[in-house]
């Protein structure tokens, strides 16, 4: 089946498309690479395999009340997790135009009333993230890749974090030098020994960063947690599970 324009604008970054084939639609950033995407008729499913992984601190963290996303994009993890959790959420990202577009193509309710949106540019002098944050998830990509972020846009994100909480990306594993310059970044202000959930057959990496090392005991704790979880949410998690590596120190 051909791919089908619904809609394209244009802003100050450039082109944005939504594109519909085979029942999927998805957002592009005037290019092939599909920056969000779901199947209206799968409403409960995560189309991205890397979506299901960022889902996982939410089954580590203890009581996870309120959300951090980096990186708005079509607004699918958004609604997803306002569908099924009680948590807000917090979005930020650099481009206004995604909002309405989240709204018409990807069922975001802009008006929900646990969802607060900011734009505006993170790597900017003066940008604050919301604040305090038990979990953060940073999905942050551009029409030519991984975008990095400067040192004290990090250092901002990191003291963010509430006590307890966990910083979460996505990676991906064909750009080593942004992995290797996230990694030292996000070690700067966390424990250098993240949880690393490495997805199948794609080439993205999701590592959960918190303060303390992480111990067998926060997987088992984690694994009770996602049992009691909503089904859509116990789904994605328990695939999401098996991608985790081994502590280490540890084995399987």
């Amino acid at each position: 089946m051909r791919p089908r324009v619904l809609e394209r604008v244009t802003d100050e970054h450039g082109p944005i498309d939504v594109i519909e084939q085979g029942g999927e639609v998805a957002l592009h950033f005037g290019n092939h690479t599909s920056q969000s995407a779901w199947r209206p008729a799968e409403p409960e499913k995560l189309c991205f395999a890397y979506y299901r992984a960022m889902t996982l601190p939410l089954a580590l963290h203890p009581g996870a009340t309120r959300i951090g996303i980096l990186g708005l994009g079509g607004g699918v993890l958004a609604k997803f997790l306002l569908e099924h959790t009680e948590s807000s959420i917090h979005a930020v990202d650099l481009r206004p135009a995604l909002a309405p577009l989240a709204a018409r193509h990807f069922g975001l309710a802009l008006d929900h009333p646990r969802l607060t949106l900011r734009f505006g540019d993170v790597t900017a002098a003066n940008w604050e993230p919301p604040a305090p944050l038990d979990v953060f998830l940073l999905d942050l990509f551009d029409q030519d890749g991984m975008v990095r972020l400067p040192d004290r846009t990090v250092e901002r994100l990191a003291a963010a974090i509430a006590p307890g909480g966990m910083i979460c990306l996505n990676l991906w594993r064909n750009h080593m030098p942004m992995v290797v310059e996230a990694h030292r970044q996000l070690s700067a202000h966390f424990h250098p020994d993240a949880l690393v959930a490495h997805v199948p057959d794609r080439l993205n990496t999701v590592m959960t960063y918190r303060r303390e090392p992480w111990q067998p005991a926060d997987l088992e704790a984690g694994l009770k947690r996602l049992t009691a979880a909503p089904a859509p949410l116990r789904r994605a998690q328990g695939q999401a599970w098996q991608w985790l590596q081994p502590l280490r120190g540890q084995r399987r």
